[in-house]
């Protein structure tokens, strides 16, 4: 009787998760969509953020299981980008193209950040039953699932940022040389005024923290090779190519305050992955050096 009662408590706990799952990824784009029509920045992308991480909780809650609540991010990205694409498939590629725009890609990147950022940190600081092996080896199978999906995206951002857009603006090339004099001066006085309409919020923090990803994952591929000062170069010869080539071909404004902004976020990345990583060690004395182990 008591096994039979238990198999019905876990039949009705893997309903209850496959529901909870399949609802979750629905309302990633649905969110979307709310946030646009009832909220401005910056409580919009607050909303979205603060979703991702509480859907992501909750499926945590739900199935112990880490690698489940990567799928529901990298399910969410996929239900994000298939919404999109049959809701703008009558206007044609090129109009779909221009649909999908940096903000887009920025919300949907913030919602898999939240959600992720989930999984980390329960990792991160988990003892006892809530660092069980078989928990702990769900990690790094999501982990690198959702990392390559938000990797494919990462590169769409990366191409419509630094391409598509650009070539928008071809022939209309500015410079600017000084620091805090464009892009900043621009930005920073209407954030600190609380003027967020525009885009302004997602233009700021977006050209702030565009690199960070990349100098994470790049800290995280580089950890045991040699010579790790490489990280911090990379970045000033990046941003300046991009900077260089944006004058160069006439394509938008090449500006200073772009560069060293893009630095900071790759930087900021590179100092992320080094902090989890010191949290992980001193938790655990010394015995686990890391949690961002990618497997299959």
């Amino acid at each position: 009787m008591k096994s039979n009662a238990k198999k019905s408590r876990n039949r009705g706990l893997n309903q209850l998760i496959a529901l909870a799952f399949i609802a979750s990824v629905g309302l990633h784009p649905m969110l979307i969509e709310v946030s646009e029509s009832l909220l401005f920045s910056p409580w919009q992308e607050f909303f979205l953020l603060g979703m991702a991480v509480g859907m992501t909780f909750f499926m945590f809650i739900l199935s112990k299981s880490h690698f489940l609540c990567s799928l529901l991010q990298t399910f969410g990205i996929l239900a994000n980008t298939l919404y999109f694409f049959f809701s703008h498939l009558d206007g044609g590629i090129k109009a779909m193209l221009k649909a999908m725009d940096y903000e887009w890609c920025f919300q949907v990147i913030l919602m898999w950040c939240g959600g992720v950022s989930v999984t980390i940190l329960i990792r991160l600081f988990a003892h006892k039953k809530w660092n069980a092996a078989h928990i702990r080896r769900t990690f790094g199978r999501g982990f690198f699932c959702s990392s390559i999906v938000f990797f494919l995206l990462y590169l769409l951002l990366l191409a419509d940022l630094f391409v598509l857009q650009r070539n928008r603006h071809f022939g209309n090339g500015t410079l600017n040389l000084k620091p805090l004099k464009g892009a900043f001066a621009v930005y920073w006085p209407m954030i600190k005024k609380g003027k967020f309409r525009d885009g302004i919020f997602v233009q700021f923090f977006g050209n702030l923290l565009i690199f960070m990803p990349m100098g994470f994952y790049m800290a995280l591929w580089w950890r045991e090779r040699a010579h790790r000062w490489i990280l911090y170069i990379f970045p000033f010869f990046l941003a300046g190519s991009i900077e260089a080539v944006q004058y160069l071909f006439h394509m938008g404004e090449c500006d200073i305050d772009d560069a060293w902004m893009n630095v900071v976020g790759f930087i900021l990345g590179v100092w992320l992955c080094t902090i989890l990583d010191l949290i992980r060690k001193k938790i655990t004395h010394g015995k686990e050096r890391t949690i961002f182990k990618l497997q299959l």
